[in-house]
């Protein structure tokens, strides 16, 4: 029935894409854009509406530090874009690249696809697909911000699955206020494959940087995870952002590498087969024998951790 009811709704979540990209691509709808026209999700006319994204804007970010207490280091970049046509919705394109436990390679992509109202919030689709060498997971669901004066909530709430990790339910609950308008700080909450997990974060970009901050975040929760990493972030492109207050509501969304690596950082091949599990990989479901998942569900079934 989970495998079902998933299946339904990333077939949902498709047809969604698929209505957002037929509508960009539109001359009808182009012409009601050009022509001072109706945005159908917002009855304010089309000249006045705020777009979801000012521009074309990137980031580039390096990060270090450790995930489920190894070390990793990952480069990351990011892509955001108004659609064509449609301004008030927007994607944005996140790639990260690096090194995990000194001989093994992280790699991670997410997409976001959402409609904004810088003054309101966000409510878009996302997924991705974190690798930490060999194993690998993809999630897919909501995410949706709300914001109001100097707080904003970030809520990404969805499905983990692949080949690797047992389908089920995850979660990204994250707090932020700005203590100036470029300082933020956020308390958060995790569901990964390991259970619960808090979560802290901070940015600061000092004013008169051109484009420079600094983040980090620090997290621990159950089955004994932990994960800190620091990092530097630069940020270019159109926007006219000039602090950073205005340039996470109106240039690119969260970018959430690399916390997705959080749930294949234990993992344990299982011996006997009438221990395997049943995964989905998007396109089937299959049985396997290396499971990412907390210690008592790896002892359960008689899986030898890995001690790479």
């Amino acid at each position: 029935m989970r495998v079902v009811a998933l299946g339904s709704f990333l077939k949902n979540a498709v047809t969604l894409c698929a209505m957002l990209c037929g509508m960009a691509a539109s001359p009808v709808f182009a012409a009601d854009a050009t022509d001072g026209g109706m945005n159908m999700t917002d009855p304010t006319p089309f000249a006045q509406q705020k777009p979801a994204v000012d521009g074309l804007n990137f980031k580039a970010s390096a990060v270090t530090g450790v995930i489920g207490g190894y070390a990793n280091h990952m480069f990351i970049a990011s892509v955001a874009t108004p659609m064509p046509f449609i301004n008030t919705f927007g994607a944005q394109l996140d790639l990260g690249i690096g090194n995990y436990r000194e001989d093994y390679t992280s790699a991670a992509a997410g997409l976001h696809l959402f409609w904004r109202d810088p003054d309101t919030g966000l409510l878009g689709i996302y997924g991705d697909w974190g690798y930490v060498n060999p194993e690998h997971a993809g999630r897919m669901g909501v995410e949706a911000s709300l914001y109001n004066d100097r707080w904003t909530l970030d809520v990404f709430a969805g499905v983990q699955f692949g080949q690797h990790v047992m389908t089920e339910f995850v979660d990204e609950v994250d707090l932020s206020y700005y203590f100036s308008d470029n300082l933020r700080g956020s308390v958060g909450h995790r569901l990964i494959s390991r259970g619960h997990v808090a979560n802290i974060g901070f940015e600061y970009m000092p004013e008169g940087s051109g484009g420079w901050s600094v983040f980090g975040e620090a997290e621990a929760g159950q089955d004994e995870y932990h994960s800190a990493w620091l990092g530097l972030r630069y940020s270019f492109g159109q926007s006219g952002a000039n602090t950073l207050i205005e340039r996470d509501r109106v240039a690119d969304p969260i970018v959430r590498i690399p916390r997705n690596l959080a749930s294949v950082t234990r993992c344990g091949t299982i011996a006997d087969p009438a221990n395997y599990y049943t995964s989905w990989n998007g396109f089937e479901t299959m049985k396997h024998d290396h499971l990412c998942a907390d210690k008592d569900e790896l002892d359960r079934r008689g899986a030898d951790e890995d001690k790479k």
